[in-house]
């Protein structure tokens, strides 16, 4: 939990540099939020986010003040629980020791990390899902045994409803959820408590609907959102999708051990997603897994859990096509690796034992555990952040333009021009950074801090600095911004 927490709050403040114009957008949405006192379950813009991170980081907000730290805090936050999570659920799963090295494989793990230090949604995804999986197994096994489970399962419930209200890859989960009921189903029954697991069923299921209530609700009354942002990156949209799943298929596999998504806001470019030593754990683990059920091993079923969980979770990107291969998407994939990268480890550390001095092994182990927690310090801080690819991939230029309007005074008129095509925000993207770093995202707080925004596509036609030049000719005063809209992940292929 230390190694987790150093390696998600250190640089709080500085890394990443800038501020994504997605995270500004979660961000502006919660100050128009605090102005209007309307915090909503869904917010349809930017393709769509459910609501209650938002809702979060705009409670933050209001308190901290609008700043690219506090609209992240609620990642590294999630982020550090979900290793605790990971522990509990493994431990449940496996054993102690294959809790405590998933655990630390998840604390070290630069791809979580990336996600934890972003304020996006998805990193909440894997939070809730960790937990719920965890009160869910610790609340049948109480129903099967007899003991008493109701509170557990109603946790369990909440707890699972509430992971819909996260992230887009999570409506994937009742595919996981569904075979654990089924398999106690026939525990229960195997040990004559079938009355007790159909209650302990109900309680979880009426929980986790009353959670999920407002959503489907809200789903129902505004059906096109349900789909949009899925349908927008659809592989089905493709000339040949079956193809094209195929291929997303192999990238996935590729992203874990040989090349990794190219979006420097998610990655060092094509790296890996899985630290080498890691990633043969994984394949280790994933192997004993897939010969446990073929033999139907005593550990059959936490390995049936974790490939399960491995599959479904990459279900989202392999059915997607764009920025293939993507490591946002398929985030809920990263507890089931370090799962099985933990049992591959204690499998081996087994074998060795039974050949190697003890000292030598608890020196290699220990120079082993070193490594793991250097190598993602090193690729975050040393390489992956002070890369120019990532200020700009977090529009630097934007949040430098947001902090010398900020040291200007009140009565000084600040424009802001904006010279990129708008994305349906009705303003470029890139302005999203300067609207909520200077809090004048709604027309009363621009007046208030005397900020006022111009876009190319309501003047006239001349690109970059030119058209700049040309509105400060025009308004004769104040102070001038320009704010050049950067493109977006580019393929190096």
């Amino acid at each position: 939990m230390g190694v987790a927490a150093f390696l998600r709050l250190y640089q709080i403040a500085a890394a990443p540099p800038g501020l994504f114009p997605d995270e500004a957008m979660n961000g502006n949405d919660g100050l128009e939020s605090i102005e209007t006192g309307h915090f909503r379950v869904f917010y349809p813009e930017n393709g769509g986010r459910e609501g209650l991170f938002l809702n979060i980081q705009a409670g933050l907000v209001y308190l901290l003040g609008n700043q690219a730290w506090v609209l992240r805090l609620p990642s590294e936050i999630f982020g550090i629980l979900t290793v605790l999570a990971l522990y509990f659920l493994a431990c449940r799963l496996f054993s102690p020791a294959v809790g405590l090295l998933a655990s630390f494989f998840l604390a070290t793990s630069f791809w979580h990390i990336v996600f934890s230090r972003i304020g996006l949604r998805a990193a909440s995804s894997d939070f809730f899902l960790v937990w719920a999986v965890c009160l869910l197994l610790k609340g049948l096994r109480r129903a099967r045994d007899g003991g008493p489970c109701r509170g557990r399962m109603m946790a369990a419930g909440a707890v699972y409803g509430l992971g819909f209200h996260t992230y887009l890859a999570y409506r994937v989960t009742p595919a996981l959820v569904l075979p654990i009921l089924f398999y106690y189903f026939v525990e229960a029954r195997k040990a004559g408590r079938l009355a007790a697991w159909r209650n302990a069923v109900a309680v979880y299921a009426a929980a986790a609907a009353l959670v999920v209530a407002p959503l489907v609700l809200y789903f129902a009354r505004n059906p096109e959102t349900f789909v949009h942002r899925s349908a927008e990156v659809s592989v089905f949209r493709a000339p040949r999708p079956w193809l094209e799943v195929l291929a997303n298929i192999w990238r996935m596999a590729r992203m874990i051990f040989f090349q990794g998504d190219f979006d420097w806001g998610h990655n060092i470019a094509l790296r890996p997603e899985v630290f080498w030593p890691v990633a043969m754990l994984f394949a280790l683990g994933a192997a004993l897994g897939c010969a446990a059920l073929y033999q139907r091993a005593r550990s059959w079923f936490a390995y049936a859990v974790a490939l399960l969980w491995l599959v479904l979770a990459a279900v989202p990107a392999v059915l997607s096509t764009l920025n293939m291969p993507n490591a946002m998407r398929a985030i809920l994939m990263i507890p089931a690796v370090c799962m099985l990268a933990a049992a591959g480890a204690e499998w081996l550390y087994v074998r060795l034992a039974a050949r190697v001095p003890p000292r030598w092994l608890q020196v290699g182990c220990a120079a082993v555990l070193l490594a793991l927690c250097y190598e993602p310090y090193h690729s975050y801080f040393d390489v992956w952040a002070p890369n120019p690819e990532v200020g700009l991939a977090f529009n630097a230029g934007g949040a430098d333009i947001a902090a010398r309007i900020n040291a200007m005074p009140k009565t000084t008129v600040k424009t802001v021009v904006a010279v990129a095509p708008g994305l349906g925000l009705g303003m470029p993207h890139a302005v999203q950074t300067v609207k909520f770093l200077t809090g004048s995202y709604t027309q009363r707080q621009q007046q208030e801090v005397n900020v006022h925004y111009l876009t190319r596509l309501a003047e006239s036609d001349p690109d970059g600095v030119a058209f700049c030049e040309q509105v400060g000719r025009k308004i004769g005063q104040g102070a001038i911004f320009c704010l050049l809209e950067q493109p977006g992940p580019r393929s190096p292929f």
